[in-house]
């Protein structure tokens, strides 16, 4: 999946929000208010982020409406990438919650399987001990 805007990453629901929130009138009107200078990367970002945003529109649905599909976790996948299982262990949460996070954006698909960015997690578990 692509979703980087300049080591920034805008996967998931969140680019699927951003890009409503970049197309409503009023962010419209602000955004033409800007300086020229300022436009050229503004509409790149916006383009990547509409990239994004239609990935995640394009995710497969459970039932119920949301991204999060059940599969089973078998083999763990390399590097950086972390399964749901250890995501749910690192974080103290469900498999389940773990495949919503990464539904929500810390991850991917991989093979028909959720696989997790681990620093994506660990920053994720910082920020809630911090809370």
């Amino acid at each position: 999946m692509s979703g980087y805007v300049r080591g920034a990453l805008v996967q998931g629901v969140s680019a699927h929000v951003l890009d409503r929130v970049l197309a409503s009138p009023n962010v419209a009107e602000v955004l033409r208010q800007l300086p020229p200078w300022m436009r050229p990367e503004l509409e790149e970002t916006r383009r990547a982020i509409g990239r994004a945003a239609r990935e995640y529109e394009q995710l497969p649905r459970a039932a119920a409406g949301s991204a999060e599909t059940e599969v089973p976790e078998v083999a763990a996948p390399l590097g950086h990438e972390i399964t749901t299982r250890e995501a749910g262990a690192l974080l103290g949460v469900t498999e389940r919650r773990a495949r919503q996070l990464a539904a929500g954006g810390m991850g991917q698909l991989r093979g028909g399987r959720w696989v997790l960015d681990r620093s994506a997690v660990l920053a994720y578990a910082e920020q809630r001990r911090g809370a």
